[in-house]
């Protein structure tokens, strides 16, 4: 069998890309393929020109924010898969993998709107927004609503006034108030312009983002809570497109679609640190900690109390038990490592902390609802 030559086209973030590429390269293990990455050229001519100097066999082009201006002509009679793309902006043959951009803004709202204190919830979109962008705010709004609840969104697309009327958007807000942003970039600016403004963050407003970009969230203060979509089952996907595509050339009109099924927890939504500073600390020391062995004294200690005092704090505060905010941290983690195919199932109980297999299993089903395997093995919808 002769081997394909892949050419992945990026105009998306690098940190995107990680989890896509895994997707794309587990897929590849049956498959011949040889993948090599173009950064997306900013003309339509460049592209071409790229295409000519490399011949493809088949291309994936991941869209972003910035790859939507090239069309099905410039890649003349390449098989191609588009990724993120505007359906609307695509000839209906097209093969596409799309995210359920709809279900990353119902996560969010469902995160915030356990929060029953938060009296108003905002959504804030990106200077220059996006159909994706979009679908997250009117699902958002949509939970929101239909929860009884107060909903205002912001939207501005002029760089000279937009930091000015954020301001003036979140100062108007109730407090304390939850607000979803259409990603973490956006996210991150909200922030900014809410401590300049001498908002606490997060006891008067806690803010989630979208991409779970986690350098760049752990890099923020405080830590941002995100949406983490499935960007290593897009990478599957559009290979499992592909090379049906290349077996029938005849193959038009597919879509599958790919969701957002977790949130990343993180500072930014842990207002817990509003009934009590050394809870936050431990919640914290338990988030960056779990996958180290980190148990119940340790937080204790953490917290500058008994075991039995601090097991009280957190049955008050969070309903729950301290080993279960540990476990919900390690499977956490497993999930967010097979969803970035980047280790064995055998490998995954140590990494994240746990003593033994068997442990690993029954918490993971205990937790997820399902097997690790069953988890690896998901199936994506599509048409």
């Amino acid at each position: 069998m002769a081997t394909f030559e892949i050419l992945l086209i990026s105009a998306s973030d690098p940190s995107d890309m990680k989890g896509v590429l895994a997707g794309i390269v587990a897929q590849r293990e049956s498959l011949d393929w040889n993948v090599r990455v173009l950064p997306a050229p900013a003309r339509r001519s460049q592209l071409r020109k790229a295409l000519d100097d490399r011949r493809p066999d088949g291309c994936i082009v991941h869209c972003g924010l910035h790859g939507s201006n090239y069309r099905e002509e410039d890649f003349a009679d390449i098989p191609v898969v588009w990724m993120d793309r505007d359906p609307a902006t695509l000839d209906p043959g097209a093969l596409c993998v799309l995210q359920d951009s709809r279900a990353a803004g119902r996560l969010a709202a469902h995160e915030l709107l356990k929060q029953r204190d938060l009296v108003s919830f905002a959504f804030v979109d990106r200077r220059d927004p996006q159909f994706w962008s979009e679908e997250r705010r009117d699902a958002f709004r949509d939970e929101v609503v239909a929860d009884g609840r107060e909903y205002r969104q912001f939207s501005n697309s002029s760089p000279s006034w937009r930091s000015r009327r954020l301001e003036a958007f979140l100062a108007a807000l109730p407090k304390p108030a939850g607000v979803f942003c259409a990603t973490d970039d956006t996210a991150a600016e909200a922030m900014d312009v809410a401590k300049r403004i001498g908002i606490h963050l997060p006891a008067e407003m806690a803010i989630i983002g979208v991409d779970d970009r986690d350098v760049f969230c752990e890099s923020l203060s405080p830590t941002l809570t995100s949406v983490r979509p499935a960007f290593t089952t897009a990478g599957r996907l559009a290979a499992i497109l592909l090379s049906r595509r290349l077996s029938d050339p005849s193959l038009r009109g597919v879509s599958l679609t790919f969701e957002a099924t977790e949130v990343s927890r993180r500072q930014s939504t842990r207002r817990i640190e509003v009934h009590g500073a050394r809870l936050g600390r431990a919640l914290e020391v338990i988030r960056k900690g779990a996958a180290a062995g980190i148990g119940v004294d340790d937080v204790a200690a953490v917290m500058g109390c008994s075991r039995r005092s601090a097991e009280m704090h957190f049955r008050k505060w969070t309903g729950g038990t301290i080993i279960g905010e540990i476990h919900a941290a390690r499977i956490a983690l497993a999930k967010s490592i097979l969803d970035e195919g980047r280790t064995r199932l055998s490998d995954l109980p140590s990494r994240c902390g746990f003593k033994s297999s068997a442990t690993f299993r029954r918490v993971f089903n205990q937790v997820a609802g399902m097997s690790p395997r069953a988890y690896e093995r998901r199936a994506p919808r599509g048409e």
